[in-house]
This record gives structure tokens, C-alpha cells and sequence, in this order.
């Protein structure tokens, strides 16, 4: 049976991989145990191999990890879109702290400088560690709001707190319909299809 570890700790995001997977592996489970993996690489890509190659090695299984974050090009080199979740560091920070954080980073930006960009990535690596597929991608694009509504919050994406979306009536990400959350999600929509696409034209499982 052909059994693949989802890699990662976020529910939102286990989620989305088990959705992927779900027509490609026989069986996705979560991790066994929580893991300390340090995220040191230059791309979101990079840092989803390494993910999904330790969970690979340490369990002797497929594995597939993600690594995603925002650009926000008016912020230059105050922002690392690598750093997303981390950009307050590790220690006893809150979702609430991460949003009131960048709220404050941004307080004198207006119109076309509050833009925000969302790329993810999203790797899958065989059970010695090696990886089998990988792909980056550009998602939504959209502007961070000014302020934000604590009963929209969501664990595991405290960042669509303050997405807004222009193109939709100045909506912010949880007050979209259906099919205005493709769109919002379509970062998603496209890893999922180039996964499928692969799997389908490659004989890699075994």
C-alpha cells in the first residue's frame, strides 16, 4: 500500500496536501510526532524539500511538505517573505501578535504599497529521502487591510485576516463566495494540478 506522511504541523495546510494526495496515494496520514526541522533555504521551494526529505528519512515513507509566505514589495528589506510566519521570531508569539505586527509594519503605507503577493510551494520526497516531484507558484494577489475583524480569524492562516481583494468589492478573504475562494486559493488549485499531472505521466510509486 502506497502511504504518504503530510509534513506538517499547520491544520489548514494538512488539509490542502491531504487534498492533493488524495487521489494519488493509497493512504496519507499525519505526522507520528512533532519535529524540529530547520527551514534554511533560499526559496519556499527549497525549504519544502528539506521538510519533506527529513520526515522521509526519519519515518521511511513518502512525505510531502509545503513552505509558502507573502511578498510585500513596499517593505523592501524590512520583510523577508520567507519569514512570514517567523517575521516575529518563535518565542510566545501569537497569530494575534504576527497580525497587530505587520499592521504596525505597514501604517504609513497606502494604496498601491499595501500590495501583497502569496507564493507556496510544495515538495514530495520518496522514502530514502530523495525528491520525487517539487513546484513553486505564485498565488493571489491582493492589499492588506488597515484593520481586521477578530471573528474572521482562522487557525493556521492568520494572514487572510487581512487579505483584501480589490478585484471583489474591497472583500476580505473570509467574506468571498465560492467561487471568489478559488481565486483566493488558486495558489492551491495550481499545485494540485501539476502534482496530479505528474503523477499521471510518471511511473514513480512503488
Amino acid at each position: 500500500m502506497k502511504k504518504i506522511i503530510l509534513a506538517t504541523n499547520n491544520k489548514h495546510k494538512k488539509e490542502k496536501l491531504a487534498w492533493i494526495v488524495k487521489d494519488i496515494f493509497d493512504e496519507y496520514v499525519d505526522l507520528p510526532e512533532k519535529i524540529e526541522i530547520e527551514e534554511n533555504g533560499s526559496t519556499f521551494e527549497d525549504n519544502a524539500q528539506i521538510k519533506a526529505q527529513a520526515v522521509s528519512k526519519i519515518f521511511n515513507s513518502y512525505s510531502i511538505a509545503t513552505d509558502g509566505g507573502a511578498l510585500i514589495p513596499s517593505l523592501g528589506n524590512s520583510w523577508s517573505a520567507l519569514l512570514t510566519r517567523r517575521f516575529l521570531g518563535e518565542e510566545n508569539v501569537t497569530d494575534f501578535d504576527r497580525i497587530e505586527g505587520l499592521l504596525d509594519l505597514m501604517k504609513d503605507k497606502a494604496g498601491e504599497d499595501r500590495k501583497v503577493i502569496w507564493k507556496e510551494a510544495i515538495a514530495i520526497s520518496d522514502p530514502q529521502g530523495k525528491i520525487v516531484f517539487s513546484k513553486e507558484v505564485e498565488g493571489d494577489n491582493g492589499m492588506i487591510q488597515e484593520t481586521y475583524d477578530k471573528e474572521q480569524y482562522k487557525e493556521g492562516i492568520w494572514l487572510c485576516t487581512l487579505w483584501n481583494y480589490p478585484q471583489f468589492g474591497n472583500k476580505n478573504f473570509f467574506e468571498l463566495n465560492e467561487e471568489q475562494t478559488k481565486e483566493g486559493e488558486i495558489s492551491w488549485w495550481k499545485l494540485k494540478e501539476e502534482t496530479v499531472a505528474f503523477f499521471d505521466d510518471k511511473s514513480v510509486i512503488s
